[in-house]
Parts: C-alpha cells; sequence; structure tokens
C-alpha cells in the first residue's frame, strides 16, 4: 500500500495546506499528492492502491468527481456546500454531482465522515449514511515549545477594527503583536509540498509559542485549539454552518462584542481553551489510527479493493450529462432576460427624467412667494379632477419632492372645498 497526501495544488489559502499536514502525519511515507480538484484523473502506477485520508472541502471542480479506484479512502472531514456556486474559481452546481454515479460511490463507502453538522444532514437527505466527524486539523499534535525572546500574540485575519484595538491593547505591554496573513499573496501552483509544508510548520510553530492568538479563520482556529494555546475566534457574525460545532469548542466573539470592550479581561490574562473538542479528537485518533494499521497490512491491488461497480464508459457518460444538466440549471436560475432589463432600463430614465422635471419645478417654486407657489400649485391639480384623486397627488409629490409640510398640503387641500 502506498500513501497518498490530499492537497489543493493551486491555493492561496494557508488553512488548505494545515489540513493536507495534518494528514501527512499519519503516514509510514509519502508516496504521492494527490490534488482534491483532480481526483478523477489520479493514477497510481501497476495498479497499486494509495491510502488517502480525505478530510477536505470539496468540490470547485466538480467534474473530476467521483474519485479514481487508485485511491483507497478514508471518508473524514467531508464538507462540500454549494456557496461557492458561481464564483470565478468554484462550478455552476448545487448538488448534482452526488446523484446518480456520484451518489452510487459514496454509498459504496458510506458512512461518511463530515466536517460539519450541515454536511452530514445535506448526505442524508440523498440517502447517503453520514455523521460528524470533525476535522482531522484537530489531531495535530503539540509542537517544541520555546521561550521567545519577547513575549507575543499572534493576530490572523481579523477585521482592521478589531486588529487596531489588539495593537492599542498591547502596545505599553512589552508584548509584541504578530500579524499573520492567512494567505498566500500568489496561489501556491509552483511551490513545491517541501515549501508548503515548511511554511505551515514555520505558523504553527509562532502559535505554538504565542501567548494567544486572535482570528476570525476556522483554520487557524482548530490548529491552535489542537496545540494547546488559547484562541479567540472573532467574527462578524457566526451564520455560516463551517462555525458548527467549533465556534463553542473556543472562546468565541463577535467583532462588535470584542469592540466594545467585553473580552478585555481574556486579553489580559488569556484562559486555556475548553477541553470540550477531546472526544471528537479521540475518536478521530481512533478511527486514522485504525485505517492505517489496516492500510500496513493490505496485499490486494486498487481493482480488488474497488467497491464501485460501474464502468468507465458509463462514468464518463455521467459526467458529461452532468456538467450539461448544471450548466442549463444554472442558467435557468441566473439568466437576466435582456428584454425586461431594456424595459427596466427606460422604466428607469422615465423615472429620472420625472424627477428632473419635478426638481425644475421646486426651484421655480422656491422662487416665487409661498402664496403664489400654492396658487400655481391648485391651478395644476385642479385638472387632477375631484379633490380626492387631487390629494393622492398632492401627496405623492409631496413625498418625491419633500417640497411642502403639512400645514401647507392642508391649506392646499382646503382651496378644494
Amino acid at each position: 500500500m502506498k500513501y497518498g497526501v490530499l492537497w489543493r495544488k493551486t491555493t492561496k489559502n494557508i488553512g488548505d495546506d494545515m489540513q493536507s499536514y495534518a494528514e501527512s502525519l499519519w503516514y509510514p511515507q509519502v508516496d504521492y499528492m494527490v490534488d482534491v480538484e483532480d481526483l478523477d484523473g489520479f493514477h497510481a502506477a501497476d495498479d497499486e492502491p494509495v491510502a488517502c485520508i480525505m478530510s477536505a472541502w470539496y468540490m470547485w471542480h466538480k467534474w473530476n468527481w467521483p474519485p479514481s479506484k487508485s485511491i483507497y479512502p478514508l471518508w473524514i472531514g467531508f464538507h462540500y456546500n454549494d456557496a461557492h456556486r458561481g464564483r470565478p474559481r468554484g462550478m455552476p452546481s448545487k448538488w448534482e454531482y452526488l446523484d446518480g454515479v456520484g451518489r452510487d460511490y459514496m454509498l459504496a463507502h458510506a458512512p461518511i465522515g463530515c466536517r460539519d453538522p450541515s454536511t452530514v444532514e445535506s448526505l442524508e437527505q440523498r440517502g447517503i449514511p453520514a455523521y460528524f466527524s470533525g476535522c482531522i486539523t484537530l489531531t495535530l499534535p503539540q509542537r517544541e515549545k520555546k521561550t521567545p525572546e519577547r513575549p507575543y500574540v499572534c493576530v490572523v485575519g481579523v477585521d482592521k477594527a478589531v486588529e487596531k484595538k489588539i495593537r492599542r491593547f498591547y502596545q505599553d505591554s512589552g508584548i509584541d503583536v504578530k500579524v499573520i496573513a492567512p494567505t498566500r499573496p500568489e496561489p501556491s501552483g509552483n511551490l513545491s509540498w517541501e515549501v508548503r509544508k515548511a511554511q505551515v510548520e514555520e505558523m504553527l510553530d509562532l502559535y505554538q509559542n504565542a501567548l494567544a492568538v486572535y482570528t476570525f479563520r476556522l483554520h487557524c482556529t482548530l490548529p491552535t485549539l489542537a496545540l494547546g494555546t488559547p484562541v479567540l475566534l472573532i467574527r462578524k457574525s457566526f451564520q455560516s454552518d463551517r462555525f458548527v460545532p467549533y465556534k463553542d469548542y473556543v472562546h468565541h466573539c463577535t467583532n462588535k462584542a470584542f469592540l466594545e470592550g467585553k473580552f478585555d479581561d481574556w486579553m489580559r490574562d488569556p484562559p486555556p481553551n475548553p477541553d470540550t473538542y477531546l472526544p471528537v479528537r479521540r475518536q478521530l485518533e481512533e478511527t486514522v489510527s485504525a485505517f492505517i494499521e489496516q492500510c500496513k497490512n493490505e496485499t490486494r491491488t486498487a481493482s480488488e479493493l474497488c467497491k464501485t461497480t460501474f464502468t468507465e464508459e458509463e462514468l464518463m457518460r455521467w459526467q458529461n450529462e452532468t456538467m450539461k444538466l448544471t450548466l442549463h440549471n444554472y442558467f435557468i436560475e441566473e439568466h437576466i432576460d435582456l428584454r425586461e432589463l431594456i424595459a427596466a432600463r427606460r422604466d428607469l430614465k422615465a423615472a429620472n427624467e420625472t424627477i428632473d422635471d419635478l426638481r425644475r419645478q421646486l426651484a421655480g417654486y422656491r422662487a416665487l412667494g409661498k402664496e403664489a407657489a400654492l396658487k400655481k400649485e391648485l391651478s395644476a391639480y385642479r385638472a387632477l379632477g375631484t379633490p380626492q384623486e387631487a390629494a393622492t397627488a398632492v401627496r405623492r409629490y409631496r413625498k418625491l419632492t419633500g417640497l411642502w409640510p403639512v400645514r401647507a398640503l392642508k391649506k392646499l387641500l382646503r382651496l378644494f372645498k
């Protein structure tokens, strides 16, 4: 059995590499790097199976699904949602790739360990057995603890106002504030795994030896939690399903609460992290340990270990049909009827012209005296018919321009009596 590190070959997000690094620590050796966005194109030599811990966010490039038979998977930490639907790097699909052949593949490897309850629910809605496993980064071991020249805290990706307050809070304390970018300036496509691995280890060393870590990133929060360094998760809100249940594993607050000073005591003396995540960590460690031990004793080929029955021809036909289906669905849902757009622009132009005309009238009325303006207003509205109709028109005009106060409106309406 060979071993492959699942990675996103091209990414700016160092959090992706955090997951890959956590996976790599479990292997006896690393034989392959397996691109999470080219799973169907991965083929090992001589029909040998390649064990992979499949903890990742799937699928940005969805028509590279499902994985090839060369991959012998442990499905934990699976996350998928359609929040990135239509984004420049995403694909125009929802859950179509977890139907048909994609669903058959998942069923063959069920139950699927998921990174969050939302993904569990979505899989179960499609009849795919699933459970909450947690993320592989929760298994990261503690690193060597060193005493830095000066004590410091780490700030990773928080709101600018939050960062400013942290700097101000520590400026006279003798404690440095190290601001760490959670992403690279450029995509990582040309960087080797060894270089990216060294970047991850450098970042983990910073987290390990900090007095505290302040972040809004999930894949800073979870590694720091695993290392045992006090971490405060600070976000504008916690509505994203990705942060369930992880926000409850650590101390957390909103930007607003932090800026209002409600966590100043936390900053003065950062308390230890809660230990509520430990059962999830222990279960992950047991699951991965059993998988690795089983792989060490496995002698069958990839073809013999393959659990699916669809042929290559059936797979290609399904991928092609699903690609067309997702494009069709996306077009229907997101397409803008140009005729409606043209009509809307025409209406907007007419409305703007009306507003401009009313503004010109307003300027003219202001040039007249108040009584003269009322008489001019009256003559304009007499042609509208009944006093009730005129009153309605006056109200609309007043609402649009803000020309007359209530007493002037009442005076105008009395002239109809």
